[in-house]
Protein backbone atom coordinates (compact mmCIF):
# COMPACT_ATOMS: atom_id res chain seq x y z
CA UNK A 1 0.00 0.00 0.00
CA UNK A 2 3.00 2.81 1.21
CA UNK A 3 4.62 1.69 -2.31
CA UNK A 4 1.51 1.89 -4.39
CA UNK A 5 1.07 5.72 -2.63
CA UNK A 6 5.17 6.19 -2.93
CA UNK A 7 4.75 5.79 -6.40
CA UNK A 8 1.53 8.01 -7.09
CA UNK A 9 2.98 10.42 -5.58
CA UNK A 10 6.37 10.37 -7.76
CA UNK A 11 3.96 10.49 -10.62
CA UNK A 12 2.46 13.47 -9.73
CA UNK A 13 6.02 14.89 -8.52
CA UNK A 14 7.45 13.99 -11.96
CA UNK A 15 4.40 15.59 -14.19
CA UNK A 16 4.66 19.11 -11.72
CA UNK A 17 8.38 19.31 -12.43
CA UNK A 18 7.80 18.19 -16.17
CA UNK A 19 4.61 20.74 -16.38
CA UNK A 20 7.21 23.26 -14.60
CA UNK A 21 10.00 23.18 -16.93
CA UNK A 22 8.24 23.10 -20.06
CA UNK A 23 6.56 26.46 -19.18
CA UNK A 24 10.25 27.54 -18.30
CA UNK A 25 11.35 26.79 -21.45
CA UNK A 26 8.60 28.75 -22.97
CA UNK A 27 9.30 31.53 -20.86
CA UNK A 28 13.16 31.69 -22.01
CA UNK A 29 12.43 30.70 -25.81
CA UNK A 30 13.67 34.28 -26.57
CA UNK A 31 15.73 35.14 -23.95
CA UNK A 32 18.83 36.50 -25.01
CA UNK A 33 22.22 34.57 -24.35
CA UNK A 34 24.44 37.39 -23.90
CA UNK A 35 24.61 41.29 -23.41
CA UNK A 36 23.35 44.07 -25.33
CA UNK A 37 25.48 46.19 -27.53
CA UNK A 38 24.87 49.94 -28.39
CA UNK A 39 23.90 50.76 -32.07
CA UNK A 40 26.11 53.18 -32.50
CA UNK A 41 28.85 51.34 -31.10
CA UNK A 42 28.26 48.74 -33.97
CA UNK A 43 29.21 51.28 -36.93
CA UNK A 44 32.44 51.17 -38.56
CA UNK A 45 33.17 47.71 -37.40
CA UNK A 46 34.55 45.25 -40.13
CA UNK A 47 32.66 42.39 -41.22
CA UNK A 48 34.49 39.68 -42.54
CA UNK A 49 34.24 36.18 -44.47
CA UNK A 50 34.88 32.77 -41.81
CA UNK A 51 37.96 32.94 -43.49
CA UNK A 52 38.78 36.60 -42.51
CA UNK A 53 39.00 37.86 -45.70
CA UNK A 54 37.20 41.79 -45.79
CA UNK A 55 33.66 42.10 -46.71
CA UNK A 56 32.73 45.79 -45.89
CA UNK A 57 32.41 47.74 -42.60
CA UNK A 58 28.56 48.31 -41.52
CA UNK A 59 27.06 51.77 -41.74
CA UNK A 60 23.64 51.04 -40.44
CA UNK A 61 20.53 48.59 -39.50
CA UNK A 62 17.44 48.15 -40.82
CA UNK A 63 14.45 47.98 -37.78
CA UNK A 64 11.06 46.98 -37.50
CA UNK A 65 9.31 49.06 -35.17
CA UNK A 66 6.45 46.64 -35.18
CA UNK A 67 8.28 43.67 -33.97
CA UNK A 68 10.87 45.68 -32.24
CA UNK A 69 13.68 44.04 -34.10
CA UNK A 70 16.31 44.64 -36.33
CA UNK A 71 16.10 43.32 -39.66
CA UNK A 72 18.82 43.60 -41.19
CA UNK A 73 22.53 44.46 -41.51
CA UNK A 74 23.78 47.60 -43.95
CA UNK A 75 27.76 47.26 -44.75
CA UNK A 76 29.25 50.10 -46.70
CA UNK A 77 32.75 49.85 -48.58
CA UNK A 78 32.17 46.36 -50.17
CA UNK A 79 34.98 45.44 -53.00
CA UNK A 80 33.36 46.15 -56.69
CA UNK A 81 30.04 48.30 -55.15
CA UNK A 82 31.58 51.85 -55.12
CA UNK A 83 29.35 54.03 -53.01
CA UNK A 84 26.46 51.13 -53.06
CA UNK A 85 25.19 49.55 -49.90
CA UNK A 86 24.64 45.82 -49.56
CA UNK A 87 21.92 44.28 -46.94
CA UNK A 88 21.38 41.02 -45.53
CA UNK A 89 19.68 39.44 -42.69
CA UNK A 90 20.88 40.13 -38.96
CA UNK A 91 21.04 36.55 -38.08
CA UNK A 92 23.95 36.27 -40.30
CA UNK A 93 26.30 38.29 -38.44
CA UNK A 94 28.94 36.63 -36.07
CA UNK A 95 30.77 38.22 -33.64
CA UNK A 96 34.72 37.83 -33.56
CA UNK A 97 35.41 40.03 -31.10
CA UNK A 98 35.31 43.81 -30.14
CA UNK A 99 35.93 45.00 -34.03
CA UNK A 100 35.48 42.65 -36.12
CA UNK A 101 32.12 40.29 -37.18
CA UNK A 102 31.79 37.87 -40.08
CA UNK A 103 28.97 36.50 -42.07
CA UNK A 104 27.60 33.10 -41.99
CA UNK A 105 25.09 32.50 -44.64
CA UNK A 106 22.61 29.87 -44.76
CA UNK A 107 23.62 26.26 -45.79
CA UNK A 108 24.06 25.94 -49.93
CA UNK A 109 23.80 29.17 -50.22
CA UNK A 110 27.74 30.32 -50.57
CA UNK A 111 28.87 27.81 -53.67
CA UNK A 112 31.73 27.87 -55.91
CA UNK A 113 33.42 30.91 -56.89
CA UNK A 114 35.37 31.91 -60.20
CA UNK A 115 38.63 31.86 -60.08
CA UNK A 116 40.68 34.13 -57.85
CA UNK A 117 37.54 35.37 -56.21
CA UNK A 118 35.61 34.75 -52.95
CA UNK A 119 32.92 32.78 -52.72
CA UNK A 120 31.63 35.13 -49.73
CA UNK A 121 32.04 38.32 -51.56
CA UNK A 122 30.46 36.92 -54.64
CA UNK A 123 27.52 35.72 -53.06
CA UNK A 124 27.04 39.28 -51.93
CA UNK A 125 27.51 40.31 -55.41
CA UNK A 126 25.19 37.74 -57.30
CA UNK A 127 23.05 40.36 -58.78
CA UNK A 128 23.62 42.90 -61.29
CA UNK A 129 24.42 46.78 -60.04
CA UNK A 130 21.21 47.91 -60.87
CA UNK A 131 19.20 44.93 -58.88
CA UNK A 132 16.52 46.42 -56.38
CA UNK A 133 18.35 44.27 -53.73
CA UNK A 134 21.31 46.80 -53.84
CA UNK A 135 20.97 50.07 -51.83
CA UNK A 136 17.96 50.97 -49.37
CA UNK A 137 14.46 51.40 -51.16
CA UNK A 138 12.48 54.63 -49.95
CA UNK A 139 10.23 53.65 -48.21
CA UNK A 140 11.43 50.49 -47.32
CA UNK A 141 8.94 47.53 -48.20
CA UNK A 142 7.96 44.64 -46.43
CA UNK A 143 8.55 42.54 -49.17
CA UNK A 144 12.43 43.83 -50.52
CA UNK A 145 13.14 42.88 -47.10
CA UNK A 146 11.55 39.12 -47.38
CA UNK A 147 13.73 38.76 -50.89
CA UNK A 148 16.66 39.78 -48.97
CA UNK A 149 16.01 36.74 -46.68
CA UNK A 150 15.39 34.45 -49.53
CA UNK A 151 18.24 35.43 -51.11
CA UNK A 152 20.57 33.92 -48.06
CA UNK A 153 18.66 31.41 -47.30
CA UNK A 154 15.72 32.28 -45.07
CA UNK A 155 12.27 32.80 -44.43
CA UNK A 156 11.57 36.64 -43.15
CA UNK A 157 12.13 36.63 -39.49
CA UNK A 158 8.30 37.48 -38.43
CA UNK A 159 8.13 34.20 -39.59
CA UNK A 160 10.36 32.34 -38.42
CA UNK A 161 9.32 33.51 -35.28
CA UNK A 162 5.67 33.64 -35.55
CA UNK A 163 5.11 37.46 -34.92
CA UNK A 164 3.34 40.64 -36.67
CA UNK A 165 4.38 41.08 -40.43
CA UNK A 166 5.51 44.80 -40.76
CA UNK A 167 4.53 47.14 -42.73
CA UNK A 168 6.80 50.04 -44.92
CA UNK A 169 5.22 51.96 -41.97
CA UNK A 170 7.40 49.90 -39.55
CA UNK A 171 10.66 49.74 -41.43
CA UNK A 172 13.69 51.91 -41.35
CA UNK A 173 17.11 52.83 -40.52
CA UNK A 174 18.73 53.19 -37.72
CA UNK A 175 20.35 56.78 -38.67
CA UNK A 176 17.19 58.33 -38.94
CA UNK A 177 16.68 57.24 -35.27
CA UNK A 178 19.61 58.57 -33.66
CA UNK A 179 19.53 61.89 -33.03
CA UNK A 180 15.67 62.50 -33.32
CA UNK A 181 13.55 64.74 -30.89
CA UNK A 182 11.25 62.41 -29.24
CA UNK A 183 7.58 63.49 -26.84
CA UNK A 184 6.54 62.30 -24.33
CA UNK A 185 2.65 61.40 -23.62
CA UNK A 186 1.00 65.01 -23.90
CA UNK A 187 3.23 66.32 -25.74
CA UNK A 188 4.97 69.17 -23.17
CA UNK A 189 8.05 67.17 -22.42
CA UNK A 190 10.96 66.11 -25.28
CA UNK A 191 13.86 63.89 -25.04
CA UNK A 192 16.76 63.14 -27.55
CA UNK A 193 17.51 59.54 -29.02
CA UNK A 194 21.10 58.99 -28.65
CA UNK A 195 20.97 55.41 -29.09
CA UNK A 196 19.18 52.15 -28.67
CA UNK A 197 20.52 48.31 -27.53
CA UNK A 198 20.48 45.31 -29.71
CA UNK A 199 20.27 41.91 -27.74
CA UNK A 200 21.88 38.88 -28.90
CA UNK A 201 18.67 37.58 -30.38
CA UNK A 202 18.24 40.42 -32.46
CA UNK A 203 15.37 42.08 -30.15
CA UNK A 204 15.82 46.29 -29.86
CA UNK A 205 15.93 46.06 -25.90
CA UNK A 206 16.30 49.98 -24.43
CA UNK A 207 16.50 53.55 -26.14
CA UNK A 208 18.87 55.70 -24.68
CA UNK A 209 17.96 59.60 -24.60
CA UNK A 210 19.26 62.86 -23.50
CA UNK A 211 17.90 66.18 -22.80
CA UNK A 212 15.70 64.70 -20.48
CA UNK A 213 14.18 67.63 -18.41
CA UNK A 214 15.06 67.07 -14.54
CA UNK A 215 17.94 64.74 -15.46
CA UNK A 216 20.79 67.49 -16.31
CA UNK A 217 23.63 65.43 -18.72
CA UNK A 218 22.28 62.31 -17.84
CA UNK A 219 21.07 59.65 -19.94
CA UNK A 220 18.21 57.90 -19.21
CA UNK A 221 16.86 54.01 -20.83
CA UNK A 222 13.30 53.05 -21.46
CA UNK A 223 12.00 50.29 -23.07
CA UNK A 224 12.32 50.53 -27.15
CA UNK A 225 9.16 49.44 -27.32
CA UNK A 226 7.55 52.38 -25.57
CA UNK A 227 8.78 54.14 -28.82
CA UNK A 228 5.62 54.60 -31.10
CA UNK A 229 4.96 56.64 -34.62
CA UNK A 230 2.33 59.24 -34.12
CA UNK A 231 -0.75 60.01 -37.24
CA UNK A 232 1.53 62.44 -38.59
CA UNK A 233 4.45 60.34 -38.95
CA UNK A 234 6.38 61.62 -36.05
CA UNK A 235 7.35 59.90 -32.81
CA UNK A 236 6.25 59.33 -29.57
CA UNK A 237 6.86 58.01 -26.03
CA UNK A 238 4.11 56.13 -24.52
CA UNK A 239 5.67 57.65 -21.21
CA UNK A 240 4.56 60.62 -19.02
CA UNK A 241 6.70 63.05 -18.32
CA UNK A 242 6.99 62.59 -14.48
CA UNK A 243 7.82 59.25 -15.15
CA UNK A 244 10.03 59.94 -17.76
CA UNK A 245 12.30 62.12 -15.69
CA UNK A 246 12.70 58.76 -13.01
CA UNK A 247 13.65 56.49 -15.55
CA UNK A 248 16.80 54.63 -14.71
CA UNK A 249 20.52 56.02 -15.50
CA UNK A 250 21.98 54.75 -18.78
CA UNK A 251 25.67 53.70 -17.97
CA UNK A 252 27.55 51.89 -20.33
CA UNK A 253 29.65 50.01 -17.41
CA UNK A 254 26.39 47.91 -16.45
CA UNK A 255 23.48 48.92 -18.66
CA UNK A 256 24.19 45.96 -21.45
CA UNK A 257 22.88 43.06 -18.88
CA UNK A 258 20.18 41.38 -18.81
CA UNK A 259 19.05 42.19 -15.38
CA UNK A 260 19.66 45.73 -16.14
CA UNK A 261 17.36 45.37 -18.97
CA UNK A 262 14.85 43.67 -16.74
CA UNK A 263 15.14 46.40 -14.32
CA UNK A 264 14.43 49.09 -16.86
CA UNK A 265 11.25 47.32 -18.50
CA UNK A 266 9.96 46.45 -15.03
CA UNK A 267 9.73 50.36 -13.77
CA UNK A 268 7.67 50.72 -16.48
CA UNK A 269 5.11 48.54 -15.92
CA UNK A 270 6.30 45.78 -18.28
CA UNK A 271 7.50 42.14 -18.65
CA UNK A 272 10.93 41.26 -20.23
CA UNK A 273 9.60 40.31 -23.38
CA UNK A 274 11.59 36.23 -23.33
CA UNK A 275 8.55 35.90 -20.57
CA UNK A 276 5.87 37.01 -23.33
CA UNK A 277 3.98 34.69 -25.63
CA UNK A 278 4.67 35.72 -29.53
CA UNK A 279 1.96 36.93 -31.26
CA UNK A 280 0.39 34.12 -33.90
CA UNK A 281 1.57 34.82 -37.50
CA UNK A 282 0.97 35.41 -40.82
CA UNK A 283 1.54 35.33 -44.82
CA UNK A 284 5.53 36.32 -45.13
CA UNK A 285 3.60 38.69 -48.36
CA UNK A 286 0.84 39.18 -46.35
CA UNK A 287 1.39 42.54 -47.60
CA UNK A 288 0.20 41.79 -51.43
CA UNK A 289 2.05 40.62 -54.19
CA UNK A 290 4.17 37.57 -54.46
CA UNK A 291 8.17 37.28 -53.91
CA UNK A 292 9.91 39.27 -56.04
CA UNK A 293 12.30 38.23 -58.94
CA UNK A 294 15.60 40.07 -59.52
Amino acid sequence: MNAKIFTVVGALVFSAVFVGSTVFAEDLMNYPVGPASEVTSLMGKTVNDESGNYLGKISDFVIDEANNRVSLVVLNGVPGFGSDRVSFPYQCLQRNGDKTFSIRFASGVVTGSARGQDPYLQTLRQYPADSPLYNIPEPVAPNWVAEVYRTYGYLPYWVQKGEKAPSAADLTETAQLVGTKVEVTGGKVSARIDDMTIDSSSRLDLLVLSNVPGRGSHEVAVPFEALKRTSDGSLALKVGGERLAMAPVFNKSYANTLGYDERVDRFFGLSPHWTVKQQEESNPYRWGGEAQEF
